[in-house]
């Protein structure tokens, strides 16, 4: 029998325009009308074209001058009683590409290696201190033929979300000097092997600056899982990052305690929150 060699992931489904008719990537979400509330789920994808094993999420167009605009938003799965399949992704002060007012650069961004059904539904919904706004989801699943060069995960879970949509509070190292370590969890729920960072800047007069996300495991002699996952502000508080936006695969086992630290390149403006997101 002749055997013929797959050729792994050649697919790409996503839910941007086809042209750049719109200034963001990605479907329109609106947030609640309380800080603490998401607002309705809006269909990101109707019925996915084919297995997925990556995912890529982008949200855009949060940010605004003068203020500090912490978000959370949720990916979940099906219709009408949708399944939360990640929560909680702080998006707080979200720059956008094609911007007015000095919002324009890069968005926050995820990504994570999870399976994801052909003809699913993807939806997503989002909480934020700017209430009842509009923002832009988008979401790029890779699949379709063969088999991963990587594992692949179901399920992922936020480690270190405060009252929505705030994470824990972290303080940065000023002027390039490593924070001290700040636990996210002291004991994982489940084994997981891959984990991906939230960062959010909470202040309404954040200035231009970079800032190193480092995330570490055990106790007390933290190990160093990832370090510098790059993060920037604008001087009209607009957000953007990290870069790198790839997760980090790592063995973590179920009750292990995760932390996170981080730099900044020049003085604190306020305050800052994180949190972590691993799959298993």
């Amino acid at each position: 029998m002749l055997w013929t060699p797959q050729k792994g992931i050649l697919r790409c489904e996503h839910n941007s325009p086809a042209v750049a008719s719109q200034l963001m990537p990605g479907t329109q979400i609106t947030s609640g009308a309380s800080a603490s509330t998401k607002g309705a789920w809006s269909t990101l994808i109707a019925a996915t074209a084919f297995d997925s094993y990556f995912m890529f999420i982008s949200l855009a167009g949060l940010g605004a001058p003068n203020n500090a605009w912490r978000g959370a938003v949720d990916i979940g799965i099906g219709a009408a009683t949708e399944e939360v399949i990640i929560a909680d992704l702080l998006c707080g002060g979200a720059a956008g590409y094609g911007s007015t007012s000095g919002l324009n650069g890069p968005p926050k961004t995820w990504a994570f290696p999870l399976y994801i059904p052909s003809g699913s539904r993807l939806a997503g919904r989002y909480a934020s201190d700017r209430t009842s706004f509009a923002a832009f989801l988008g979401i790029w699943l890779y699949g379709g033929h063969g088999s991963p060069p990587f594992r692949v995960g179901t399920k992922v879970t936020t480690y270190g979300t405060g009252t929505v949509p705030g994470g824990t509070a972290i303080t940065p190292g000023a002027s390039g000097a490593e924070g001290a370590w700040t636990q996210i969890i002291s004991a994982t729920s489940e084994d997981h092997f891959a984990v991906f960072p939230s960062f959010q800047v909470n202040d309404g007069s954040a200035t231009a600056k970079t800032y190193g996300v480092d995330i570490g495991i055990g106790a007390a002699t933290e190990e160093e899982l990832a370090s510098q996952y790059w993060y920037g502000t604008n001087a009209n508080e607009a957000q953007g990052g990290p870069f790198p936006f790839m997760p980090t695969w790592a063995d973590m086992p179920s009750g292990s305690r995760l932390c996170m630290r981080a730099q900044c390149n020049g003085a604190l403006d306020a305050a800052y929150e994180a949190s972590l997101h691993a799959v298993s």
